[in-house]
């Protein structure tokens, strides 16, 4: 699904917004109609617009930056990029464009990429991509000022602005285009909305064409101009609710939440979940197996074995024994379904294996996929994410490495830290990347760029445990994140762009690189928001529920704490 140009005047919302949307609608209506009449011939259906507003030029006109698709779009050229000034360089010409501002043949549409992925609108791979005839070399793409120069910062504003009241009271006359009652017949003709016949589904029997150059040329039409999706809806429709009510956010309200310890284990707690509104918690060289979370894995034995056990009796139900050739597990992480374990070893490698499960009474069988090598020194910690079909594993050896799920291959290594890593995460709404090293605390994006980095104490005794953010919404309240460190803190962080510091009270707890090697300094910075102070025990474990209703910290002495706010 492609989301309609006339969200594209939105990048923040604003009380003029209904005013530019209300421009553009009926300036489009105004200047369209006469191709109407011009589209008017012996053998084709009368129609608007000759070419569709979701298509792969339009595609590949946007993700010009972005390989594969800038070959895709040399491919399109002839072999080579369309002259600089046609190109995709500025986000102010590209809506005055499809606004109807001087060229009413120009339908373009947003891609999803506006909503939530900044790299395409930036040339990190150096591409040639011209000069404008006023001698402007293309490169990045041109943001509008309210961006603060980062396309990241476009990118959050912009999917804000599309959960935006104003968005909601308005997305039904955009469905009814697109895939309602206006998007054929007279309805679609009076809202200046019809497209060439080809482009709709059943105008064309493709097999019952004879003629293979008549089929080849409606075959093109459809490949290059696009298609109009299946119409869904024959009414209009409904308008969307905007008075949603959302809970209280317990990072942001953080300096209110009242401590209460739910539990007193005999054990270390290194694993928090929530299953059918039960907590359930792991103890330390153990995982807990999803999704039912009936077995858990525990290593650490003499014999080094990993073993399978029931998680309410202890029942042991399967052993494996030499997994790591003589080596014992340090760690491991399961894929959201329960079908791939991956372990860590002593001796640097990753293994990643699938549980067979063929008969519920049968014992789980481990086979090997694949064994990842990169790591010099012992494994400490990993994180699996199978969302953004992710492994995340850190070392001994100062290195975290970014590994591909699918693929089971390489995908890159982040700078080296200056001491060991102790703590992984991976956001699954988000894909961004959490890292502890030390009292080092840093967030990169799911493409290993540095968003932010701070030192978490001066004590250097005081290293970070655990590690977590919230999962409620991937586009509200994203940037807060909470590290459990070694003296019973839990800290509460608050990631803001660069030019809001002067802003904000607190920008004393700005921290450096702290002699992270980075490329370029991260635009965005950590402020410390609030130390909750209770545990008498290092934090081992850290959860957030995703109802927001409470921060849940666990700690080597057993106490498992529910952080909520006051009703």
């Amino acid at each position: 699904m492609r989301v309609k140009i006339w969200t594209c005047q939105i990048p923040k919302p604003s009380p003029n917004l209904k005013n530019q949307w209300a421009v553009r609608h009926q300036k489009g209506k105004r200047n369209l109609r006469p191709d109407m009449r011009a589209g008017m011939t012996q053998r084709s259906p009368k129609f608007h617009y000759g070419s569709h507003y979701s298509s792969a030029g339009i595609v590949l006109f946007y993700l010009l930056r972005l390989p594969p698709f800038s070959a895709e779009n040399q491919k399109l050229q002839g072999c080579q990029f369309d002259h600089a000034d046609h190109l995709f360089s500025s986000i102010r010409d590209t809506w005055l464009s499809a606004a109807g501002k001087g060229n009413t043949s120009d339908v373009k549409e947003l891609i999803p990429e506006f909503f939530y992925m900044p790299e395409f609108l930036e040339n990190r791979f150096s591409l040639d991509l011209g000069e404008k005839q006023s001698g402007e070399k293309v490169g990045d793409v041109h943001l509008p000022p309210w961006a603060k120069g980062s396309a990241r910062e476009f990118i959050r504003m912009h999917r804000e602005a599309l959960e935006s009241d104003f968005v909601s009271e308005n997305l039904h006359h955009w469905i009814d285009l697109i895939f309602g009652y206006k998007q054929r017949g007279k309805a679609a003709e009076k809202a200046a909305n019809v497209f060439y016949h080809y482009t709709y589904e059943g105008s064309v029997d493709i097999d019952a064409v004879t003629d293979p150059s008549m089929k080849a040329s409606i075959l093109a039409q459809i490949n290059h101009f696009g298609q109009t999706p299946k119409q869904l809806f024959l009414k209009p429709h409904v308008k969307r609710r905007s008075d949603r009510k959302l809970p209280p956010h317990p990072l942001k309200n953080s300096t209110l939440l009242v401590p209460h310890e739910i539990r007193k284990s005999s054990y270390s707690i290194t694993q928090i979940v929530t299953f059918q509104e039960k907590i359930l918690i792991g103890k330390a060289n153990t995982k807990l197996k999803p999704r039912m979370y009936a077995k858990y894995v525990a290593w650490g034995f003499p014999d080094l074995s990993l073993r399978f056990l029931s998680f309410d009796q202890d029942r042991l139900l399967s052993t494996h024994e030499n997994l790591h050739l003589g080596n014992q597990t340090q760690c491991a992480g399961f894929s959201h379904d329960g079908h791939i374990l991956v372990t860590g070893a002593e001796d640097g490698l990753v293994y990643v294996w699938k549980i067979s499960e063929e008969h519920p009474r049968a014992s789980n069988r481990l086979m090997l996929e694949k064994v990842l090598c990169a790591h010099r020194s012992r494994i400490t910690c990993l994180h699996v994410n199978q969302p953004y079909m992710l492994i995340v594993s850190g070392s001994d050896d100062c290195t975290v490495i970014i590994w591909d799920l699918s693929s089971l291959r390489f995908v890159r290594q982040l700078p080296e830290f200056p001491t060991s890593v102790s703590a992984v995460y991976v956001n699954d709404l988000t894909g961004e990347i959490m890292t502890a090293a030390g009292t080092l605390f840093a967030v990169w994006s799911i493409n290993g760029c540095c968003l932010a980095v701070i030192s978490t104490s001066q004590v250097p005794s005081d290293y970070i445990i655990s590690v977590t953010s919230s999962t409620f919404s991937d586009w509200l309240d994203t940037n807060w994140y909470v590290t459990g460190h070694h003296d019973g803190a839990v800290k509460v962080w608050h990631m803001v762009h660069c030019t809001d510091i002067e802003t904000i009270s607190n920008s004393t707890s700005v921290g450096t690189t702290g002699g992270l090697p980075l490329d370029e300094s991260p635009e965005y910075r950590l402020l410390l928001h609030k130390v909750l102070t209770f545990h008498k025990h290092p934090v081992t474990s850290l959860f957030l529920t995703t109802d927001l209703k409470q921060l849940l910290s666990g700690d080597s002495g057993g106490h498992l704490l529910s952080w909520t706010l006051p009703p």
